[in-house]
């Protein structure tokens, strides 16, 4: 069929214009997707000429506490639990801990045919600081008479890998019978391994093992033949594949995620655990060196036993082989300023502690012909260790005692250990109690703690921006958001671009606790790394450690930013439901009402009419009363209800009436509250009825709260209050009787920027933390870089806001490294809930 040129410039017409609808359509659809989520603009400039600060080389550390069984059953190797039998009941945090005994961990073996019994005795024991031991006594002989340790929860052994089995044992009759050594599992005999003959007096015996296939639920079966009495102690069974196949050596999984932190500095071993539960309870390292048999065993003030067999010999080890200066923490002679009775050692007792501290560092630092310098080198290093700071104190409360004592310590050590810098504590808390103390005693640095809530940790990003720069030097020696999902870890970078702003002043810091052993935990809001038999678990909060560690850089550069600000949807504290509580004190709500504009959507004035269907109870006893809507358990730490209507505007008004029934507080406005169960709560008559306070965290406590405001005031017995809550996007009113009591403008989160150069590999590190729920397309501009290469490498941790990683999958969440393309001046875009580290090379 011919077509004529008409024909042919018709139909390429319509081509064309079906090409131009096509492509008007796919713009129109891009526009339309880019307008439902357009990013927001930012700007940053970094002058790459104009450093202002060195960064300290000990600016990342780590801070090593025993507290969710750390080191016996964690970083410590050994797979025997109780090995000494020296156990026993404690006061403590979690059920393990009170129905400790001398045999836990511990099962007799034998079948109907034979009988043995197993006794804990101290009468002729191994030395005078390890008094206990078994006394296994067979009175009917069989084939598999004897005993077994369960471990924690089973012990885990691998195929191909050998395990160091040694007991110190003795026997009373037929000494000739051998002692049958076996690893078993569900299926049966995994390794196993005989000690011929076994002596009259205590001997130790060692003999090795080889597992012939994996079992993570394995037990260690000691079995005998013949009659008597066979007495054991320190039974004790290792792998070979410590870390560095040290002997008596740490969990080399463990301890590699601590190299790859790649930390300046170790502080070790406390926190709480260094001035215990009473004096008595306190750690003293001389315990905790020499043969690990002669070690006193302690338990800590977190409920559990400690062999010691981590001691300070092991602790200095590790530092060496983990490239990071050792900070020891010792106590000052009072007990921890938290825990009842506080005790003081008297002042004509106090030599002795002060002893410790100066010989802490002969047995770190003294010469192999010095008292505590030669028993380092009897353990096997007579090299010094190289100690260069000395942690005084932990957190002690700011009592005369304590202030009549501390300083003893500061002249002791500058006398006899000038070469040591000494670190002070601040206290507990952001409100550092003890620094000007501290100062005024002419420490090197002071350690301050704090565990808050993520947005306080946003908030405070320029904490140490007006700090007074002619006191002492800070240490951040503990903190966490108390929280290991992705904005728990993202708001802690927020805030550690604002002590690189200042590592000037702020010369080191640790996150903490370090370590948490699934189902031995006694604090689980947040820990750096979780682990079990055989999987560690490395958390969002240790990968933002590791990327500011990793590429901490040598010098602080100038830099600018600023980018659209947005209160999201998650802190609009309009939005979410609205509730009522009290903690530690029953009372009364009515006449509970929310209004929305003119509009009212949650009225409830409690009669006989109403309905209480709409409450949701998330802790303690309410229900509808002859006064209203009654609160009645006054142990409730927290009580909580919230109304099952959701308020979805950034706007709403809430009005109520409450009496205090009893107790020591007031009451719980609950307004906010999400399904991640954050909140915000206007606390009233709260910290024992004292203050008035807005606060925003989790529900239960367990996440932290931070005080966004507070107010001096109480709450009376059986007196109404007429109490009004006015919420306007960021602001929030608060009302007591008409009183306008707060009124407050919440600081609106954005992306926190910091940059440093690294000198050796010639490169701009530009490091970003947003934790908002917008995307930024930003402007970089790099002044005064020379050169700048074509591509950078990116590292980003982005996800969801609840993102984490456990054992079902410990890698969920983990940076992801790729390249981008750079130049002086480039687009760069800022997803939500993310870390960013961007390497730019130059010359």
């Amino acid at each position: 069929m011919s077509v004529s040129v008409a024909q042919l410039r018709f139909l390429l017409a319509l081509m064309v214009l079906q090409f131009t609808f096509n492509l008007n359509s796919l713009v129109d659809a891009a526009e339309s997707t880019a307008s439902q989520d357009s990013p927001r603009a930012g700007t940053i400039t970094v002058h790459v000429d104009q450093p202002t600060v060195e960064l300290p080389e000990t600016l990342y550390g780590l801070f090593y506490e025993d507290i969710n069984y750390s080191a016996d059953g964690g970083l410590y190797a050994e797979l025997v639990q109780n090995r000494s039998f020296e156990y026993y009941p404690v006061e403590g945090w979690n059920r393990r801990s009170q129905t400790m005994q001398p045999l836990t961990a511990w099962e007799k073996v034998c079948d109907k045919n034979e009988d043995c019994s197993l006794a804990v005795e101290s009468s002729d024991p191994l030395n005078d600081v390890n008094m206990n031991y078994l006394r296994l006594t067979i009175t009917k002989p069989g084939d598999g008479v004897g005993v077994a340790n369960l471990g924690y929860d089973g012990i885990s052994v691998k195929e191909g890998e050998t395990y160091e089995f040694s007991v110190y044992a003795k026997r009373t009759t037929d000494n000739q019978l051998p002692l049958h050594v076996r690893l078993e599992g569900e299926q049966g005999e995994i390794a196993s391994a005989q000690i011929d003959t076994l002596s009259k007096e205590w001997t130790k015996y060692e003999v090795p093992m080889t597992a012939r296939r994996s079992d993570a639920k394995g037990r260690l079966v000691l079995l005998t033949g013949g009659t008597g009495d066979v007495m054991m102690d320190m039974v004790s069974l290792f792998p070979r594949n410590t870390f560095n196949e040290r002997k008596n050596g740490l969990r080399a999984d463990l301890v590699q995620a601590l190299v790859d932190l790649k930390p300046a500095v170790f502080r070790f071993p406390g926190g709480c655990i260094a001035h215990g539960q009473g004096l008595d309870n306190a750690y003293r390292w001389k315990d905790t060196i020499g043969d690990v048999a002669e070690r006193k065993p302690n338990w800590n003030l977190w409920g559990y036993h400690q062999s010691y067999g981590l001691g300070y010999y092991e602790y200095f080890l590790l530092c060496e082989d983990i490239g990071a200066e050792p900070l020891p923490i010792l106590p000052v002679g009072v007990s921890c300023g938290f825990r009842q009775p506080f005790q003081n050692a008297l002042m004509d007792q106090l030599q002795p502690w002060i002893d410790d501290a100066v010989d802490l560092v002969e047995f770190a630092n003294g010469p192999v012909d010095s008292h505590w310098g030669s028993i380092r080198a009897s353990m096997g290093h007579p090299k010094p260790f190289g100690l260069k700071y000395v942690g005084l104190g932990n957190e002690d409360h700011h009592t005369p005692e304590f202030e009549e004592r501390f300083p003893h310590f500061v002249r002791a050590l500058r006398e006899q250990a000038p070469e040591v810098k000494i670190v002070g504590t601040s206290g507990l808390g952001p409100e550092i109690p003890i620094y000007e103390f501290m100062s005024a005693q002419g420490c090197d640095l002071s350690d301050e703690h704090y565990y808050e809530s993520p947005e306080w940790f946003i908030a405070n990003a320029h904490r140490f921006d007006n700090f007074d720069r002619s006191k002492t030097k800070v240490f951040v020696g503990e903190y966490a958001s108390r929280g290991n999902q992705l904005y728990n870890a993202v708001a802690e970078a927020v805030y550690l671009t604002g002590i690189e702003r200042n590592a000037d002043l702020v010369q080191m810091t640790a996150y903490a606790p370090l370590f948490a052993r699934y189902d031995y935990t006694q604090w689980t809001a947040a820990d750096l790394i979780w682990f079990n038999h055989d999987t560690v678990v490395r958390t969002p909060n240790y990968y933002v450690q590791q990327l500011f560690s990793v590429n901490k850089g040598d010098k602080y550069l100038k830099n600018e930013s600023e980018f659209d600000a947005a209160l999201s949807s998650e802190s609009l504290p309009s939005v979410g439901h609205v509730g009522v509580g009290t903690w530690d004190t029953t009372a009364v709500f009515d006449h509970i009402q929310v209004k929305v504009g003119d509009d009212v959507v949650i009225k409830d004035g409690f009669t006989d009419e109403d309905t209480d269907n709409g409450w949701q109870v998330l802790s303690g006893a309410f229900a509808r009363g002859n006064e209203g809507y009654a609160q009645s358990d006054q142990a409730a730490k927290p009580s909580l209800t919230i109304h099952e209507t959701p308020i979805e505007t950034p706007e709403a008004v809430l009005t109520l009436r409450a009496k205090k029934v009893a107790g020591r507080e007031g009451f719980l406005i609950v307004f906010g509250h999400k399904a991640s169960q954050t909140n915000y709560w206007w606390n009233l008559g709260g910290w024992g009825n004292t203050q008035h306070g807005i606060e925003k965290g989790s529900a239960d406590g367990e996440g932290g709260r931070s005080l966004v405001v507070g107010k001096a005031g109480r709450i009376r017995t059986n007196v109404w209050y007429d109490i009004r809550v006015e919420l306007d996007s960021n602001h929030i009113r608060c009302y007591l009787d008409d009183a306008l009591i707060h009124d407050v403008t919440l600081e609106t989160p954005n992306v926190a920027v910091a940059a440093s150069h690294d000198d050796d590999a010639n490169c701009i590190v530009l490091k970003l933390a947003n934790p908002t729920n917008e995307t930024y397309r930003t402007s970089i501009k790099l002044e005064g870089a020379g050169t700048i290469a074509a591509t950078a490498t990116l590292f980003e941790l982005a996800g969801d806001r609840v993102d984490m990683n456990d054992l079902e999958n410990p890698h969920h969440i983990k940076p992801v490294k790729r390249e981008i393309l750079v130049s002086d001046e480039f687009e760069h875009m800022i997803p939500p809930m993310s870390v960013q580290f961007v390497r730019i090379p130059h010359q």
